[in-house]
């Protein structure tokens, strides 16, 4: 009698492997559901109306293929057919959520600090970022003012404005738009700090000694001369860079529109900005931490300058220089350096973390 009753070994393992993956999505859905919450009720709303109609085909097709669901009724493999769709969309909406969290100390975006000489002059290059976390900043503020009461002078980034060549800039590089007002918007959504606001902090040592103080980067007429040099000579060059402008021209629209998502979310919730920061800061690390793939413009945007921060180097008097760079610039800046002076070289590099996750300490109190 026992024999006659007892559940086959196949349907046993079936019921297992079953009730495992029955476990697994409702630990993931409980997990997730916290985070879809947090963005709007009406998230999990819609995930609900979802499964509910594609519980239907899901029931219908089970039903189909496996014989042993047509023993039950039809109503508890549509129920099973929802939760399970359900479940598996609360999920896959929830992920890339956490994913976006760990990114963030699974691979640190970093940028490096290195020592150049050439046994005359001592360079230190500091790698910069526009939005970072704030130990980031606060540390590049106190080596730069230690290293103004050590002698140095420091040489800032930035390619400056020139009546000639701003049109050109923004139409063909730029893609119009106010970049910096952006990257502030950006970095308070992603809970970051904008790099020209901690600058700031030298603004009292800027009036008292401007000499320290270089703004290093070429003008954009200079950048714009350069660019009609290298279109006339290179024709190469010329049918290159004719799809970089319509992308340049592109990013106009690409740029607004940036500028109205950060909008909706500057203007969300406090559980909302908070999980836009955690998505924002690992999709930052993420994008930024993959090798930049080379550019038509490149010989404008990058070699040009590193050639123009190179040839100011070597001229200049001072033993003791500080940059302020973005950390793209630093290889192809050697190598210019070493053209000028073979005795250039790296003597020591720090890797530093511009990209931290946000820090939500809390306690208590007790009398």
């Amino acid at each position: 009698m026992a024999d006659a009753t007892a559940v086959p070994f196949g349907a046993r393992w079936k019921l297992r492997i079953s009730a495992v993956l029955w476990f697994l999505l409702l630990a993931g859905f409980l997990l997730g559901l916290p985070v879809l919450l947090d963005v709007s009720w009406l998230v999990v709303a819609g995930l609900l109306v979802v499964a509910l109609v594609l519980g239907l085909l899901i029931a219908w097709l089970v039903r189909l293929v496996f014989r042993g669901q047509r023993r039950q009724p039809f109503l508890m493999s549509y129920l099973k057919a929802v939760l399970g769709t359900l479940f598996g969309l609360g999920i896959v909406v929830a992920l890339p959520i956490y994913y976006a969290a760990v990114l963030t100390d699974l691979k640190p975006l970093t940028v490096p600090q290195a020592t150049l000489s050439n046994g005359k002059q001592t360079v230190v290059f500091q790698g910069m970022m526009h939005v970072g976390s704030e130990p980031f900043y606060k540390g590049v503020v106190y080596d730069l003012e230690k290293a103004l009461t050590e002698g140095y002078v420091i040489y800032y980034e930035g390619v400056r404005g020139s009546p000639e060549g701003d049109k050109w800039f923004n139409d063909t590089l730029a893609g119009g738009g106010d970049l910096s007002a952006n990257y502030q918007t950006l970095s308070d959504v992603c809970g970051l700090k904008f790099q020209l606001d901690y600058f700031q902090l030298l603004r009292a040592d800027m009036t008292a000694h401007p000499e320290r103080h270089v703004a290093a980067d070429v003008s954009t007429a200079d950048m714009m001369h350069e660019y009609e040099r290298l279109v006339a000579a290179d024709p190469g060059f010329a049918a290159r860079v004719q799809p970089a402008k319509a992308d340049a021209a592109a990013a106009t629209n690409s740029s607004e529109g940036l500028s109205g998502l950060i909008g909706l979310l500057d203007g969300g919730t406090a559980e909302q900005k908070r999980l836009a920061g955690y998505a924002c800061r690992g999709f930052l690390t993420w994008t930024l931490g993959r090798p930049d793939a080379p550019s038509p413009l490149d010989p404008v945007i990058l070699d040009y300058r590193n050639r123009a921060l190179a040839d100011r180097i070597s001229k200049d008097a001072h033993p003791l220089i500080y940059i302020t760079y973005g950390a793209g610039h630093l290889p192809g800046l050697l190598q210019d350096l070493k053209a000028i002076d073979p005795a250039w070289e790296i003597q020591s590099v720090k890797w530093q973390r511009v990209v931290e996750a946000p820090d939500d300490v809390s306690g208590r109190l007790t009398s």
